[in-house]
């Protein structure tokens, strides 16, 4: 799946706003953990107290022996090897410094990576969420007040766009209706959502700035997607 860019504040695990990005990041885990498939959700789960207890946000890594993982998850030496390749496998974590003698190994955790499997279970925290973290505006809520529909854009599509369309349109009118208003959906095979923009300039700019805001609103709709792609005519 494409998730380059998937959380707006991916960096800043160290400015003013670090710790809400560690909250997001436990909580991604955590829903997915909640309601994962089992692999998965046991995975999420067993990093979540990985790194409440163990990570060190300042360098950016986890040093465990395998021992002392085995003691906090309550599993085997033999079941810690597992799983850690596991989530070495699935790009979750990777070696920083590889163990020497006397010493353990340092591990890194690819949030980017975390955060992509985790993205069809945002929906469950709330929109604010699945917003904040793909940078899209958070919903405003004003009461059992609707707000008029913009007449300046086309109608969405039906079907699984139709219904993307409408979250996108909810979100932020005005991106949508000079982004994605004039999209249209071409193929929905294999998982990968296809679509086709009027320009090559729409399709690339959309591409650049809000694959990961489409990914999220589709996945919200349909968690068989795993990926966007948008096309220019003749593409």
């Amino acid at each position: 799946m494409g998730h380059s860019g998937i959380i707006a504040n991916i960096g800043a695990f160290n400015g003013p706003s670090a710790g809400a990005a560690k909250y997001d990041v436990l909580t991604a885990l955590l829903v997915m953990a909640s309601q994962g498939e089992t692999v998965e959700a046991r995975l999420a789960l067993r990093l979540s107290l990985l790194i409440t207890a163990r990570f060190n946000w300042r360098k950016g890594v986890f040093a465990v022996g395998q021992k002392e993982l085995a003691r906090m998850w309550g599993v085997t030496d033999r079941t810690v090897k597992r799983e850690m390749a596991e989530m070495r496998a699935r790009g979750w974590i990777e070696v920083a410094v590889p163990a020497a003698r006397g010493r353990v190994a340092e591990y890194r955790i690819m949030f980017e990576a975390v955060l992509g499997e985790t993205m069809p279970y945002w929906p469950a925290v709330g929109p604010d969420f699945a917003a904040r973290l793909t940078g899209a505006p958070e919903p405003e809520v004003k009461g059992n007040v609707v707000p008029l529909r913009r007449e300046s854009a086309p109608e969405p599509q039906e079907g699984l766009w139709g219904a993307v369309a409408a979250r996108l349109r909810e979100q932020d009118s005005a991106v949508y209706d000079a982004w994605f208003a004039q999209l249209v959906i071409v193929d929905l095979g294999q998982g990968v959502l296809t679509l086709l923009a009027p320009t090559k300039f729409l399709a690339d700019y959309v591409g650049t700035h809000y694959l990961p805001r489409v990914l999220a609103a589709a996945l919200a709709e349909d968690r068989s997607v795993r990926d966007v792609k948008v096309l220019a005519p003749g593409g």
